[in-house]
């Protein structure tokens, strides 16, 4: 395709399409982007706004300072050529308004900025987000009356052997329920919690936590869990989030490796961070399945899963744990030798 045709094709696009170069000033952009770069001058004053500095072009403040933090990694070299960078900030222009930035970087180190109306799909994330939440958090009062009288008229000492079983029954179903609904309300927590800042995490103490919760479900299975902290090092980020996604991590490590398997937790660090490792020599998971593991209720086995007390929700949690973290989740496995699922921290989250 010649270069003719490529720029007719940005032209077109609705979208702001804006290079820069790396200093971060404007060295094209498509007519969509001329409305937003001289949105904050008169018709009098308008500049050319090539040369200049997007981040005295676009007077947004969300914007400055999202674009500041990824401007700064692309300069510590965080960032290589045909990697991206996505953030969502409101518009300065139409009140009320979302946009959507992404920042991909290209070689000879310049920068391809796209921003987006992001409106219409903000409002229904938000509207999705808001209906699990209430749902969930409705089904809580009842679940919890259910369990209750399950529980006491369960174990009732007249009960015949029939009516046992069905009690057995419907207290297993009730604790699957709950399990769902205490997931779905953390997924709800980690899309809408903003607020609590990230503070230092003393990660040998939160894996030797994580370790000994895993040794107090192993009664049964037996697995052997070794636990090998080769750094010191600490994270900056929110406790509890981390615990639970690491927790997630080994819990499932557990529940698809044949009992007496073995399981190992690894926290070290690497050249571009520092590298968490949950590795097992379970009964692993086919290629195909890989890419779509950390989708809400998704499982590569729904009767294995139910049989195990999987809701379908673990891994989405320990994904948005992890972005909130701006760690990567690896996931390597082959069928019948076992899974690794590794995680990447970031240098500017060591501490």
């Amino acid at each position: 395709m010649s270069s003719d045709v490529f720029y007719d094709a940005l032209h077109a696009l609705p979208d702001s399409v804006i290079l820069l170069d790396d200093k971060a000033c404007v060295l094209w952009h498509n007519p969509a982007a001329k409305t937003l770069l001289t949105a904050f001058f008169t018709d009098d004053d308008t500049p050319d706004v090539l040369g200049k500095p997007i981040l005295k072009l676009l007077a947004n403040e969300y914007f400055i300072e999202a674009f500041s933090q990824v401007y700064q990694d692309f300069l510590l070299g965080k960032y290589k050529a045909e990697q991206s960078a996505n953030f969502k900030f409101p518009s300065k222009i139409f009140v009320g308004d979302v946009q959507m930035a992404q920042v991909s970087f290209l070689p000879a180190s310049r920068m391809l900025l796209r921003i987006q109306n992001y409106t219409r799909i903000h409002h229904l994330e938000q509207m999705r987000t808001d209906f699990v939440g209430n749902v969930s958090h409705e089904l809580r009062t009842p679940l919890t009356v259910l369990m209750g009288y399950l529980e006491t008229f369960g174990s009732a000492p007249d009960l015949s052997a029939k009516w046992q079983r069905g009690f057995n029954l419907m207290r297993e179903q009730a604790r699957r329920m709950n399990n769902i609904v205490n997931d779905l309300l953390m997924l709800s927590r980690l899309e809408n919690d903003e607020s609590e800042p990230p503070a230092a995490v003393d990660m040998p103490r939160v894996l030797m936590q994580v370790f000994d919760d895993a040794q107090a479900s192993n009664a049964e299975s037996a697995h052997l869990i070794d636990l090998h902290l080769d750094t010191p090092k600490n994270l900056l980020g929110l406790e509890v989030y981390l615990h639970s996604a690491i927790l997630n991590l080994v819990l499932n490590a557990m529940k698809y490796t044949p009992a007496g398997g073995e399981i190992s937790i690894i926290w070290e660090e690497v050249k571009d961070g520092a590298l968490l490792s949950v590795m097992d020599n379970g009964i692993g998971i086919a290629p195909e399945h890989l890419t779509r593991l950390t989708e809400r209720f998704y499982r590569v086995d729904s009767g294995r899963s139910r049989a195990t007390g999987g809701t379908g929700l673990g891994l989405a949690i320990v994904k948005h744990v992890l972005n909130k973290h701006d760690a990567r989740l690896m996931i390597e496995s082959t069928e019948g030798e076992g899974s690794a699922f590794k995680v990447l921290f970031p240098k500017s989250r060591l501490v």
